[in-house]
């Protein structure tokens, strides 16, 4: 059976601006110092777990407690619905999306799944904006591992099959690495991303949304495993 797991941020949810601020008022909030940047490409592991333990270990200060990233998951939670209050048409579906997950439910012969490097209630936060219950689709974590191929890994686990094939859709290069760590397939997402740089990543199948249901299938059969870097 094929396994299809998504990203959000960017993927599935057209949220990467407002996410952006978010994470970084609510980290000053719950650390007490601003984030050094949100260019995620400066971190080992762009997850959320991993930029905040990556931080604090290149800031001098100890690992952040479970009790800090609970708090910090909470607030984040919190400015996300600040943020959504204001500006509800920053919390859009990369369009297609719902559609495609309404689709993909009713075949027999694949399984979908979630493997995000946000925090489990702000993802699940910005699936139902667009309509979506993530608390229903298997998936993981930042909350689950720090980096993004130990949460894919544990995503595949929470599908609850064992797949002859497992395509990895997202939008960042990080998804390219974790899909050529773990032998996947990728197709990358262009709707918020740069199309060369994915190019760059090793991904060969790249779509702008889901609007066209065959193309994005069409994507899935010619998807690659990205080279190792």
């Amino acid at each position: 059976m094929r396994v299809i797991l998504f990203d959000i941020d960017g993927t599935l949810t057209a949220t990467t601006n407002a996410d952006n601020g978010c994470y970084e008022t609510a980290f000053e909030k719950c650390f007490g110092f601003p984030l050094p940047t949100t260019d995620w490409h400066c971190y080992t592991h762009v997850t959320d777990m991993g930029i905040i333990q990556e931080v604090m270990a290149d800031t001098g200060r100890p690992p952040a407690t479970p009790e800090a990233i609970a708090r910090f998951e909470e607030v984040y939670e919190q400015e996300l619905a600040k943020s959504f209050a204001r500006h509800p048409g920053g919390f859009i579906e990369v369009p297609g999306a719902r559609a495609l997950l309404e689709s993909l439910a009713r075949k027999t012969d694949v399984r979908f799944g979630l493997a995000t490097g946000g925090m489990r209630r702000t993802a699940l936060f910005k699936l139902r904006q667009i309509g979506v219950d993530g608390a229903a689709i298997p998936g993981a974590f930042a909350n689950d591992a720090i980096s993004r191929a130990d949460i894919a890994r544990t995503a595949l686990r929470r599908t609850g099959v064992n797949p002859t094939d497992v395509v990895y859709v997202g939008d960042g290069s990080w998804d390219a690495a974790a899909s050529a760590e773990l032998g996947m397939r990728f197709v990358g997402v262009c709707r918020e991303y740069s199309r060369d740089r994915l190019t760059a990543a090793g991904a060969t199948a790249i779509i702008e949304n889901y609007t066209d249901l065959d193309g994005f299938h069409e994507a899935i059969e010619s998807a690659t495993v990205p080279p190792s870097r």
